[in-house]
């Protein structure tokens, strides 16, 4: 522990430092500022700590934010689940991660008018803008540099890094083409092919994205259970009793995982006439 604390004071920065010590591999996520916290993180030896970066910034956020009633206790076995998945996410996955955070909305919405900006000044801003809490604006922007949607560059005759805003994040709702294209060999009984075209058809004539809709639909791209229902449910319509099968994928909740995507309008639940 020593030689974790001595290492983060020598960077005298609020961050993430990587280090061997025996035969331990391990990263450290220092939060800084009022209430200083470690987050320590013991890793497999072959294993790259920088993998790790971005997931320790956001959980030692999330546990800041819900450090005073000590309601971050409950949350550490998802706050592990979402960690450990960090290395592993597809570029969708990584992307609703990007903006279910509200600092990265804010960064991407100030850069979507202005194009580009100090990062000198974009700290000042970001500062007055979010008070509810700690954040780390240096591994946020090497998060959205790595994403490819912005890019940082020194500029002859300017204090500052510039940061350009090169890629945008669009989301919205689409039918489940591969489903629709041949429903019946995707696993929908022949009789339910009419009700299923109109539950679809019904659904898109009334949709309108929105932030707020956008945000319900994050949750679920991160959360690592219901991500697995809903790959499955993309390729195929499938009985309750299939989806049992991926609990060797870890999703212990299915009926929980089913509520949540039928709450918000991502399937529909036909019954079948024998029940």
């Amino acid at each position: 522990l020593m030689q974790i604390y001595a290492a983060h004071e020598y960077t005298g920065d609020p961050g993430m430092i990587s280090l061997m010590v025996g035969h331990l591999n391990i990263a450290s996520y220092y939060t800084g500022g009022e209430r200083p916290l470690y987050l320590i993180l013991i890793l497999n030896l072959d294993d790259d700590p920088d993998l790790y970066e971005g997931g320790l910034a956001d959980i030692s956020r999330i546990i800041l934010q819900n450090f005073e009633n000590r309601a971050y206790l409950e949350m550490i076995p998802f706050l592990f689940q979402r960690l450990s998945a960090y290395p592993h996410l597809n570029n969708e996955q990584a992307l609703a991660l990007t903006f279910q955070d509200e600092i990265n909305r804010l960064l991407i919405n100030r850069l979507r008018d202005e194009g580009v900006v100090s990062k000198s000044e974009l700290k000042v801003w970001l500062k007055d803008k979010y008070r509810r809490g700690f954040f780390d604006i240096d591994a946020i922007l090497i998060e959205l540099i790595k994403k490819d949607i912005i890019k940082e560059a020194s500029v002859k005759g300017m204090p500052s890094e510039l940061l350009f805003f090169i890629n945008d994040i669009f989301m919205i709702r689409r039918p489940p083409l591969k489903i629709l294209s041949d429903p019946v060999g995707r696993g929908l009984p022949e009789p339910l092919v009419e009700a299923y075209n109109s539950e679809v058809r019904r659904f898109f004539q009334n949709y309108r994205p929105s932030e707020d809709d956008n945000l319900k639909l994050v949750d679920i791209l991160t959360d690592p259970q219901l991500y697995e229902i809903l790959k499955l449910m993309r390729i195929a319509v499938v009985t309750r009793n299939t989806l049992e099968k991926l609990r060797k994928k870890g999703v212990d909740d299915i009926d929980g995982g089913i509520k949540k995507l039928w709450n918000n309008k991502i399937i529909h639940v036909f019954q079948s006439e024998n029940g």
